[in-house]
């Protein structure tokens, strides 16, 4: 009678333990349950340790939940924050429980490899010329707008001062067939590169970048007039792209367009249908990646406003997409400064001299503003762009940086540089915002590139 009752006992406590194990994982949200199944072939890297099935009888289970991981075989794995994949030949699964703040947090100081992949000849010229001049198109391309090939010293240099993450821009108009269809050899290229930022452990960005803006050549434009057409044509071009980096890490993001404008190349002040199809194609977007699955599934993305600017009328109508998962989303702004201190305009005064009551307000003002709209309400921010050509004002542009990277980290913002490279024979003779001697894999500026660094941190 005794073992009868003890073996009730220990009946109801099994029971009670299994129902209230079911109860509480059936509370938790169902954004936070994720199971994944390894099988055998398949190698699982956890934290750098590697686990894999032994035998085809076996299957690893990977169970998730913000953050802790069990792997139910002999080894129990606990990760919190880390991450997890697994691996046959070249496909990858990562596994992050990341949020999209963790990630701008993390990225601290960021930098453009600018008028590189991103060049355009409008007429692809560069396509026929290269493959007449037996000259790879991809290399005419990269170097197009005065530009070295990119190199994995390059890149090594950018993340030894520091730098903990590169945007890539990327024009496609050139690259596309009439179908738009991309071709291989520029995707590849493409690759390569990303390949150099994520192989020194930075995060990286690419995205549609000339493919928008001004002039006669971008074939997106926040046009409602041919809506359905942009549409279609965008979801294939991020299909494509997409689907070939569908195996990366959670490090690389895709970036929906860079500065996108309607019919009439305003800059400021589009009409209402405008707005809402920059609204529409964000969501395209957003829907076509998540489509591709695999890691993209989860992938972090950038989304744009109208012209990427931040006035307050394009902020207030830019609507956040929908998304499948949670906290996977990032705002993409670029914020310069006053024009006159910034560029060289003609029509404005231009200085030299930075004054952080006199300059400083704008950038304040108007990291205010993302902080009042995305920010106070859960939805992170980059600055795709920003920076200040030299006219031989080291002093004054490290100024202007530390100012602009200090109020962004204040907020909680990540920023990127915009270093659109060139030759020049040392700093004095530069004329843009270059930072970075590609030509002798040597920094122009390394004080300014410091200081940029240090105020991220």
């Amino acid at each position: 009678m005794k073992q009868r009752i003890q073996g009730i006992i220990i009946g109801i406590l099994i029971m009670v333990i299994i129902f209230s194990s079911i109860n509480i994982f059936a509370a938790l949200p169902e954004t936070t349950r994720r199971t994944i199944e390894v099988d055998y072939g398949y190698n699982l890297y956890m934290d750098g340790e590697l686990f894999a099935p032994k035998s085809r009888d076996e299957t690893i289970e990977l169970f998730n939940y913000k953050g802790w991981i069990w792997a139910p075989f002999e080894h129990i794995v606990s990760a919190f924050g880390g991450n997890a994949r697994w691996e046959s030949n070249t496909r990858s699964l990562f596994v992050t429980t990341k949020t999209a703040s963790d990630v701008v947090q993390e990225m601290g100081a960021g930098w453009n490899l600018g008028n590189t992949l991103d060049s355009i000849d409008n007429r692809k010229r560069g396509i026929v010329s290269g493959l007449r001049d037996n000259i790879p198109a991809a290399a005419f391309y990269e170097t197009y707008w005065g530009n070295p090939v990119t190199t994995p010293e390059m890149i090594a240099s950018v993340a030894e001062m520091g730098f903990g993450a590169v945007r890539v821009p990327v024009t496609w108009s050139d690259h596309l067939d009439e179908d738009f269809n991309i071709r291989l050899e520029w995707l590849a290229r493409v690759e390569e590169i990303v390949n150099y930022v994520l192989d020194n452990d930075m995060y990286c960005i690419i995205n549609l970048h000339h493919d928008t803006g001004s002039g006669s050549w971008p074939w997106l434009r926040a046009d409602p007039d041919k809506i359905e057409w942009m549409e279609e044509k965008l979801a294939k071009v991020w299909t494509q792209i997409a689907e070939h980096f569908k195996y990366y890490s959670h490090r690389l993001l895709f970036e929906s367009f860079n500065e996108i404008l309607d019919v009439d190349s305003r800059w400021g002040n589009p009409d209402r249908e405008s707005l809402r199809a920059v609204n529409r194609l964000n969501q395209v977007f957003v829907n076509t990646v998540r489509s591709t699955g695999s890691n993209n599934a989860e992938r972090f993305l950038v989304v744009k406003p109208y012209a990427a600017r931040t006035s307050a009328d394009l902020l207030d109508a830019f609507k956040i997409p929908e998304d499948s998962v949670k906290d996977k989303l990032i705002l993409g702004v670029h914020v310069y400064g006053e024009a006159g201190f910034i560029a060289n305009p003609n029509w404005t005064a231009v200085y030299s001299d930075w004054d952080r009551v006199r300059d400083g307000h704008i950038i304040e003002e108007r990291l205010q503003k993302l902080a009042d709209n995305f920010l106070k309400n859960g939805f992170p921010v980059i600055i795709t762009e920003y920076g200040a050509v030299n006219k031989n004002n080291t002093v004054d542009r490290i100024n202007y940086a530390v100012h602009f990277a200090e109020t962004a980290k204040q907020y909680g913002i990540a920023g990127f540089w915009w270093d659109d490279g060139g030759r020049a024979e040392n700093a004095e003779f530069v004329e843009n915002h270059a930072l970075f001697d590609r030509y002798r894999n040597r920094w122009f500026f390394p004080e300014i590139a410091e200081a940029i660094v240090n105020a991220a941190r």
